[in-house]
């Protein structure tokens, strides 16, 4: 949401009309066109970088792009320059929402909620946190709330959808969707929920036609492609689903689940060291990430049962050769921090297999 104003200066600070700006984004954002709605927020921070309803504008239309890093950082300057301004905050806990830090999140909702109780936006917020947090049955009394005062409030029905959503109750968080689609024919929320559902339904066609549709008015949005990258990979489209998740972070190069996806992408087409520096991008936005951590540990696993196998094999060959290249290989996991956590032969194995490989040797030189 834009809050506009009419920002006249006196002569003595040079006189400008920001109105125009302002009024020509929130068009551009209502037609979805982000980057020129940026543009002309852009405008205004050009010759005001302190102007607060700018920044909060820009984080906003950056929110909608799925930039929450960069939404988190305008929202965040505003709140310095201003440290009242309910919009500022409730934008770092919309944009730390996003980012997966719901206990921050859940801070500045709750910092908002003490000044004003029946603030929408943090209500909102508060119920989306606890969506997430699993406590549902919670954040439904949070989205009623609202929807008591205004039943046809598109965020708080999409908060509920996703709500019912989570606990199964897929009939009932589609008829949400479908009554916030007779309210914004191309609500891209209500068609993402939508596509989610069908996927979780296994009706794998019409979550396609959903996520499709979202972006024929979007074709950057973040969340669509998300689910067609997951859908493609399911399907073991896995180039395809690369190619999604590569221009996902075209548009995002912090976005944790698209890291982590082509990260997957990549352990599926067997390109392990490729898919650890995917992990650890993403360990780097999220250095707490559980599907990174796990991810990563088993590239690792893998890694290390290549090792052993490729140790396996040259003591089947058993060649002079084989005895130098045995400890060679050995040093090196042994000298890998990283592996060497993971090595699950005893020493006792490790014997086994020098006694093996030397009887082999003296059998082939008999």
């Amino acid at each position: 949401m834009f809050v506009f104003f009419s920002s006249y200066y006196c002569e003595s600070f040079g006189q400008v009309d920001t109105s125009i700006n302002f009024e020509n984004a929130l068009m551009l954002y209502k037609e979805k066109k982000y980057e020129g709605s940026l543009s002309e927020i852009d405008k205004i921070l050009e010759k005001y970088p302190d102007n607060i309803e700018a920044l909060n504008s820009k984080g906003t239309i950056l929110l909608a792009q799925g930039k929450y890093v960069n939404a988190l950082q305008n929202f965040e300057k505003a709140a310095t320059i201003d440290p009242s301004n309910l919009e500022s905050i409730n934008g770092i806990g919309k944009a730390y929402f996003h980012l997966n830090r719901y206990d921050a999140a859940m801070n500045f909702f709750g910092h908002v909620l003490q000044i004003d109780r029946r603030n929408f936006d943090a209500l909102i917020g508060s119920g989306n946190v606890l969506s997430k947090l699993e406590q549902f049955d919670d954040s439904i009394l949070f989205f009623n709330i609202v929807l008591e005062k205004d039943p046809r409030n598109v965020d708080a029905l999409i908060g509920k959808g996703t709500a019912l959503l989570n606990t199964n109750q897929h009939k009932l968080a589609l008829s949400i969707y479908d009554k916030i689609l007779e309210i914004d024919l191309s609500n891209t929320d209500a068609l993402n929920g939508k596509g989610k559902i069908f996927f979780e339904l296994d009706e794998y066609e019409k979550s396609r036609i959903a996520f499709t549709a979202v972006l024929e008015s979007e074709p950057e949005n973040i969340e669509a492609l998300l689910g067609l990258s997951e859908l493609n990979l399911h399907e073991h489209k896995n180039i395809k689903s690369q190619q999604m998740y590569e221009k996902i972070l075209s548009i995002d190069p912090d976005n944790i689940e698209a890291l982590i996806g082509k990260a997957s992408v990549l352990v599926e087409l067997g390109k392990f060291d490729e898919a650890l520096e995917y992990f650890d991008e993403a360990l780097e936005v999220d250095p707490d990430n559980p599907d990174a951590l796990n991810g990563k540990d088993l590239v690792l696993g893998d890694k290390v049962e290549d090792s052993l196998d490729l140790i396996l094999l040259i003591t089947i060959i058993g060649s002079i050769t084989s005895v130098v290249s045995f400890f060679v290989v050995l040093i090196k996991i042994r000298e890998n921090a990283e592996l060497k956590s993971k090595l699950i032969m005893s020493n006792e194995q490790i014997e086994d297999l020098v006694d093996k490989m030397m009887r082999n040797m003296a059998k082939n030189q008999k």
